[in-house]
């Protein structure tokens, strides 16, 4: 008993002078606030909600969502960007976010260096799509129509300067040809404008038009990941066609610049945990999603990669990012 005594003496000394970081002995030991740069109901806020729960189980500690949309991003970012650097509020960091240091206005939020990675937890490829009655029927032979007919071929986008606008340029460079992006107010619209033919191609994420592609009335040219997609295992990717030619939306999560190592490490081994789960890739795999982790290292890597890539295309392309 002395020396079992003894032994927590000096474990309690060592505390007491900061040699033993005993708060992150016990990390999580509160709730943790996840938050989601995006409006409740919407793909990022189901996905961020799953992942709070799962995470929640996993710790043992309430995670709570918090929405805080707006700014394309820059509200959630930066909330958690300037908040307590103690590992309780964390971010739902989104391939999107990549994009705002290349906004007109600037941004005070690089995710390059104002936000800490943990962990990839979910990626998901575009999609390029075609009207049914367009003069081409793959990849290959909507590249071969575009050069034929230089200037004559659009495509829709999501919005201006979105991610699918990006992809859209950014495959014009690799193919060597020019399509017209076409600028719809969201997904909706710009499927229907598929749909009617006022384009003949699309870039889409993948999920919003799936029933359509299988009911026939879409033609899914290819999908952009570095493989086959599970839902679409059918349709090449177009690298098959376009070698180097990989492209994927992602969501992972994200800290405060300055959160003790214990707290990031712990986090990691939980989302690798849960990625790992059968029930958590058959629910993502419900929502066009694969499950993935990362380690720190590797999201910081993935997230520097897709900033270059992105400030490239909207160089060559002469984009102006509102």
């Amino acid at each position: 008993m002395t020396l079992r005594r003894n032994l927590l003496r000096a474990i309690a000394a060592a505390t007491a002078i900061g040699l033993l970081p005993a708060a992150w002995a016990a990390y999580p030991d509160k709730p943790i606030r996840l938050v989601v740069p995006y409006a409740a109901g919407g793909g990022a806020d189901v996905l961020g909600r799953f992942l709070g729960q799962k995470l929640s189980e996993r710790l043992g500690v309430p995670v709570i969502v918090e929405n805080k949309p707006g700014a394309s991003t820059l509200i959630g970012g930066e909330f958690v960007a300037k908040a307590p650097a103690d590992g309780y509020t964390l971010l739902m960091g989104t391939s999107s976010m990549a994009l705002l240091p290349l906004r007109k206005q600037g941004t005070t939020v690089d995710m390059r260096k104002d936000l800490a990675p943990i962990s990839a937890f979910a990626e998901t490829p575009y999609v390029i799509l075609a009207n049914v009655n367009a003069p081409f029927k793959t990849l290959p032979e909507m590249v071969a129509y575009a050069k034929a007919n230089p200037g004559k071929l659009s495509y829709g986008v999501n919005g201006a300067g979105t991610s699918t606008h990006l992809v859209g340029e950014y495959f014009n460079s690799m193919a060597g040809i020019k399509m017209t992006a076409v600028p719809y107010k969201g997904s909706g619209p710009q499927t229907i404008g598929l749909l009617g033919g006022e384009t003949l191609v699309s870039v889409d994420g993948i999920g919003a038009t799936n029933p359509h592609i299988k009911e026939g009335k879409i033609n899914l040219l290819a999908t952009t990941g570095s493989a086959r997609s599970n839902i679409f295992p059918n349709a090449p990717t177009v690298s098959e066609s376009i070698p180097g030619f990989v492209v994927n939306g992602w969501y992972g999560l994200m800290a405060t610049p300055g959160t003790p190592k214990e707290a990031i490490d712990k986090l990691q081994a939980a989302v690798a945990a849960i990625a790992a789960q059968p029930d958590v890739r058959e629910r993502l795999a419900g929502l066009s999603l694969n499950a993935v982790s990362t380690t720190p290292a590797e999201y910081k890597r993935l997230i520097e990669a897709d900033v270059d890539k992105w400030t490239k295309v909207v160089r060559e392309a002469n984009l102006v990012l509102e």
